[in-house]
C-alpha cells in the first residue's frame, strides 16, 4: 500500500432553505483549483466524532430564526455541546450566512466557530459573516480559506492502487495541476480568474446535458465551469462572463426554448455591451423544420452584434447531434481556455493547451452524467404585499426583503414569506401548470403566480408590488372572491351545444363532428389564453359596475359563435345576450385590455370582433350602429369629424330632448363648446346638415347616465378619454 499526501477537505453544511448547500457545492467545485480533495457533507447525517475524521474543516451554515440553527444542524449541535469531542489535530475556518436585520445575525456560525475553538481545533481564516447577499463574501472568503489550507501539511495517507490511480486522474483534470513540462506563458496563463459560464436553452432536457458535459470537461483546460440555466438568468451580468458557451435548442417553428424566451427578449430590448466578452455556440436542431437551429443562430448573431468576440464558429447539431458536439467541444474548449484572467485571447498558446488538456481522461466525454450542479442568478427583492383583514375591515401593505432565486416563481416567493417569515398571509395556490385562479396583480401586470418567474415582473430596483386582482371581492389580503364571476357565467351559459352534424358521436348522443385544420387553427388562436379570470380582472369597468358581464365571459360566448360545432339558434341566443346594455357595449375602453400582454390583445381582439360583427348583422341599428354610420359619414362627406353633427345624429330628436335635463343639449344651446366657439356654430351644427361646424361640450356633468357607455364610444372613436 503506498502513501500519499492528504489533501482531503471535508465542507459540513447547515442549510434551511439550500442556499448553505449551494455554497458548499461551488466551494467543492472551487477546492479543485487548490488541488484538494473536497467533499460536502449534510452536518445532519454525522455524530460529534466524525468532525475528527479529516485534518481540513469547514463549516458552512445559515441562521434560523433568532439566532437558531437551521433544521438540519439542531441534532448534531445539542450531540457535540454535550460530549464535546477533542479536535486537535483539526484545522478549519467557518463561513455563515444571515440577515442583519435580525438581532441575532449569522449566530448559527458564530456559535461553531467558538464550539471548535473550544475543543482545540486550529481556525486557518477567521469566520466569515454574510448577508442575503452572500455571494461576493464566500467567493472572497472561500479563496483565502482554500489556499490556506491547501498550505497546509498534514502527511500522507495510506491507500490501495485503485484509490492511488483515482488520485492520478483527479490531479490531472484539476484547473491549477499544470505540468512541469509546462511553458511559463502557459503557467502565466493559468493565473488568476478561470471562471467559464455555460448558459443553456432547453426544452427536453438535451441541450442541459450537454451544459453537464461540456462543465465535466472544461477542468481538463484549467478552466472552472459554472453551469448556468437561462431561466432567471440576470442579463445585466452578461458581460461579467468573459468567457462563455452557449448550448441550445430550437423550439417549433424556429423559437427559443420555453427556459431561454425571458432572457432573449430582454438581451433583445436591453442590448447590453459584450465587448471583451469571448463566446461560442452549439445549436441543437431537426433539419426537417424550415428554421433549423434558429435559436443557436440568433443568439450567435446576438452576441456578435453586442461586440463580443467568437473565438469558435457556431456548431449546428441535428436530431443525432453527440457527434458534431464531441467535435465543438474539443475545438471550443481550448480556444476559450486561452483567454486570459484579462479578457485576452493569447491564441499562440493554443497548441499548447491542447496538448495539456489531452492529458486528461480521454474517456471522460462518454457514458452518462451525474447532473451537477446548475446556477440559478438570485435576486434581492422588496416585497410590498397588500393586506386586508375583514374582520376589522382594515387594509395596509407590509414590505419584505428577501432573496430568491430569479426563476422561483412568484408563488414560490409567497410559499416562502408563509412559512418563513409570516404564516397569516393568504393566497390561492396553483399547482405550477398555469392554474387559472392564481391570478395576482404584480407590479401592474395581471400574472398566475404558479407559472410567473420572479425576474419576469420584478422592477430593475428589486422591488416588487403584490396586490390581489382588480374587479373581484377581496376575502383576505391577496384572496379574492370568483362566486360572482361563476354566477355570471352560469347564466351567460357559454356551454357546447353541439347540432346535429356528420362525424362522430359521444356517449351522450352529443355530435362531435368533424373540423378541417384551418377551422381548428382560428379557434384555438381566439382562445388561446390560460384564464379567464385574468381577463376580467383586465377590464376598467367591472370594478364599478358589477351587473356587467366582463370580458372574459364575452370572449367564452364569442368562442361558441365561432365554433362551427354549435347550432344557429344557440349562437343566435348568444350574439343577442352580447348586444344588450351589460354585454359588450358596456366596457369603457377596450384598449385597456390590449395593454395586458399576449392575452389581453387576443380578449381585445375578441371583443372587437364581436362588436363588428353585431353591427353587421343588426345593419347599424341603435345608438352604437349610428354612431359607426355618422362617423364614417362625417368623415366621407367633409374629410374631418364634426363631433357635434355626430352627437345629434347618434342620439336623434328624442335623445336630443332627453339630454336637456342633464343639461347637454343646453349646453350645446347656449355654446359652451370645447373649441370655445361662438353659440351660432353650435345652433348651426345642431340644424345643418353634417357639413355643420361645431364641437361637442365638455361633459362635466355628474349627472349624464352611463358615463362609462359614452366613454367607451368615444374611445372607438379617437382615443381621446
Amino acid at each position: 500500500m503506498p502513501e500519499v499526501p492528504d489533501r482531503q477537505l471535508t465542507i459540513y453544511f447547515g442549510s434551511q432553505t439550500g442556499n448553505a448547500e449551494e455554497l458548499a457545492s461551488k466551494t467543492v467545485k472551487l477546492a479543485k483549483k487548490f488541488n484538494l480533495q473536497a467533499k460536502a457533507i449534510d452536518i445532519g447525517d454525522i455524530k460529534p466524532n466524525d468532525f475528527s475524521n479529516t485534518k481540513r474543516v469547514f463549516i458552512i451554515t445559515s441562521t434560523w430564526g433568532e439566532g437558531e440553527m437551521p433544521d438540519n444542524a439542531e441534532s448534531i449541535w445539542a450531540s457535540t455541546c454535550e460530549q464535546n469531542p477533542p479536535l486537535n489535530a483539526v484545522s478549519y475556518s467557518v463561513c455563515a450566512i444571515g440577515d442583519t436585520s435580525y438581532d441575532e445575525f449569522c449566530k448559527a456560525g458564530l456559535d461553531w466557530d467558538a464550539k471548535f475553538n473550544q475543543l482545540g481545533a486550529s481556525r486557518v481564516h477567521d469566520i466569515q459573516l454574510c448577508d442575503v447577499d452572500y455571494e461576493p463574501e464566500w467567493e472572497k472568503w472561500a479563496n483565502s480559506a482554500l489556499q490556506a489550507m491547501s498550505d497546509l501539511d498534514t502527511g500522507t495517507v495510506t491507500v490501495d492502487e485503485s484509490e492511488v490511480v483515482a488520485e492520478v486522474v483527479t490531479s490531472q483534470a484539476a484547473p491549477v495541476a499544470v505540468s512541469g513540462e509546462a511553458s511559463a506563458e502557459l503557467m502565466a496563463l493559468m493565473e488568476g480568474d478561470r471562471s467559464l459560464a455555460i448558459l443553456f436553452g432547453s426544452q427536453t432536457g438535451n441541450a442541459a446535458g450537454l451544459a453537464e458535459k461540456t462543465a465535466k470537461l472544461a477542468a481538463d483546460y484549467g478552466l472552472i465551469p459554472t453551469v448556468y440555466d437561462m431561466d432567471g438568468f440576470d442579463p445585466s451580468t452578461l458581460a461579467n462572463h468573459k468567457r462563455t458557451l452557449i448550448i441550445t435548442s430550437t423550439w417549433g417553428e424556429g423559437e427559443m426554448p420555453d427556459n431561454a424566451e425571458t432572457l432573449w427578449q430582454s438581451v433583445s430590448s436591453q442590448s447590453p455591451s459584450l465587448a471583451g466578452v469571448h463566446f461560442s455556440v452549439c445549436a441543437i436542431g431537426d433539419t426537417a423544420y424550415d428554421e433549423f437551429c434558429k435559436a443557436g443562430t440568433d443568439w450567435d448573431e446576438k452576441y456578435e452584434s453586442l461586440g463580443a468576440d467568437r473565438v469558435h464558429q457556431i456548431q449546428l447539431c441535428d436530431v443525432d447531434y453527440e457527434p458534431p458536439f464531441v467535435t465543438w467541444v474539443a475545438e471550443a474548449l481550448p480556444r476559450i481556455a486561452c483567454v486570459d484572467s484579462s479578457g485576452n485571447l493569447q491564441i499562440e498558446l493554443l497548441d499548447e493547451m491542447i496538448a495539456y488538456g489531452s492529458s486528461a481522461d480521454e474517456d471522460v466525454a462518454s457514458g452518462d452524467f451525474a447532473p451537477g450542479v446548475v446556477e440559478k442568478s438570485v435576486l434581492t427583492v422588496t416585497l410590498e404585499i397588500f393586506r386586508y383583514c375583514p374582520s376589522a375591515s382594515e387594509s395596509g401593505w407590509d414590505t419584505v426583503v428577501c432573496s430568491v432565486p430569479s426563476n422561483a416563481t412568484v408563488q414560490d416567493l409567497l410559499t416562502a414569506i408563509k412559512n418563513d417569515v409570516d404564516g397569516s398571509i393568504a393566497f390561492r395556490t396553483g399547482d405550477g401548470n398555469g392554474t387559472p385562479t392564481s391570478g395576482l396583480r404584480v407590479n401592474g401586470r395581471i400574472v398566475l403566480a404558479d407559472v410567473t418567474s420572479v425576474s419576469q415582473v420584478v422592477k430593475a430596483d428589486g422591488r416588487m408590488k403584490v396586490e390581489p386582482l382588480s374587479g373581484y371581492p377581496v376575502i383576505r389580503d391577496l384572496m379574492v372572491d370568483y362566486s360572482k364571476f361563476e354566477e355570471n357565467r352560469y347564466k351567460g351559459k357559454p356551454w357546447m351545444r353541439s347540432k346535429s352534424r356528420e362525424g362522430e358521436y359521444l356517449i351522450n348522443g352529443m355530435a362531435v363532428g368533424t373540423m378541417n385544420s384551418e377551422q381548428a387553427t382560428d379557434l384555438h388562436a381566439i382562445s388561446d389564453v390560460s384564464s379567464y379570470y385574468l381577463l376580467h380582472s383586465m377590464s376598467d369597468t367591472v370594478s364599478y359596475d358589477s351587473k356587467y358581464e366582463g370580458p372574459g365571459i364575452h370572449l367564452q360566448k364569442w368562442n361558441r359563435v365561432m365554433d362551427p360545432r354549435c347550432g344557429d339558434n344557440y349562437k343566435d341566443s348568444l350574439i343577442s345576450s352580447l348586444n344588450k346594455p351589460k354585454g359588450v357595449w358596456g366596457e369603457a375602453d377596450i384598449s385597456s385590455i390590449a395593454r395586458y400582454g399576449a392575452e389581453g390583445k387576443i380578449a381585445a381582439k375578441g371583443l372587437n370582433n364581436i362588436r363588428a360583427y353585431i353591427l353587421n348583422q343588426t345593419n347599424y341599428r341603435g345608438a352604437h350602429g349610428r354612431l359607426v354610420k355618422w362617423y364614417g359619414r362625417s368623415v366621407k362627406w367633409t374629410g374631418k369629424l364634426n363631433e357635434t353633427t355626430l352627437y345629434r345624429q347618434v342620439l336623434g330628436p328624442v335623445g336630443l330632448i332627453s339630454n336637456i335635463f342633464d343639461g347637454v343639449s343646453a349646453r350645446m344651446v347656449l355654446g359652451f363648446t370645447r373649441t370655445g366657439g361662438p353659440p351660432i356654430r353650435s345652433l348651426q351644427a345642431l340644424i345643418l346638415p353634417p357639413a355643420g361646424i361645431g364641437k361637442i361640450p365638455n361633459m362635466i356633468n355628474s349627472k349624464v347616465k352611463n358615463h362609462h357607455q359614452v366613454v367607451g364610444l368615444f374611445n372607438e372613436i379617437d382615443q381621446r378619454f
